[in-house]
């Protein structure tokens, strides 16, 4: 009895190494590397679920930056009130000993102690004054970097719901 190796007990065997695989069925490489050849593209809703996890995200950061620009802006605008507010307290020390000077003035010699003490805290005074001012005037609160950053994004997202959305076109006119 001859048995025919092309039919008889072959099912749920697997062909032997280096055997070609049965007709109509691709070796499994190839299938994989098929699949992998034809990219999925994801459906519109999944891009526009995207879309919006992304412009969510943005919005988050781009908050913390506000926030964070705001609070270093806050933190500079006042150590310079600070020391405006050092200057006018010394400013009326010195304005108390030159009063206080001037009346010692009237009586005799005794006025020069004073006098030289209430000029030199005027002096400092003055100068943290001017310090205060320029630190003062030179300090932003507004978020800059978080303003531009926003605008870029919001032109970025408006590009890619151009992209995203289908383009309508007119309907054609039948002759």
């Amino acid at each position: 009895m001859a048995i025919d190796p092309s039919s008889a007990g072959t099912e749920g065997v697997a062909p032997a190494r280096g055997a070609a695989p049965p007709q109509g069925a691709a070796p499994p490489q190839a299938a994989a590397a098929q699949a992998a050849a034809e990219p999925r593209k994801p459906s519109t809703g999944q891009l526009l679920k995207g879309l919006a996890d992304d412009a969510s995200t943005l919005f988050r950061q781009e908050v913390l930056l506000a926030r964070q620009e705001m609070t270093e802006g806050l933190a500079s605008s006042a150590r310079a009130g600070s020391l405006l507010v050092v200057a006018g307290v010394l400013g009326l020390y010195g304005l108390g000993f030159l009063l206080a000077s001037a009346a010692g003035a009237i009586g005799g010699p005794a006025w020069l102690g004073p006098l030289i003490i209430g000029g030199g805290l005027t002096l400092v005074a003055g100068m943290l004054a001017l310090v205060g001012r320029r630190r003062l005037a030179a300090s932003t609160v507004a978020p800059d970097r978080a303003r531009a950053e926003l605008k870029e994004t919001a032109t970025e997202l408006r590009e890619e719901i151009r992209w995203v959305r289908p383009r309508r076109r007119p309907p054609e006119r039948s002759s």
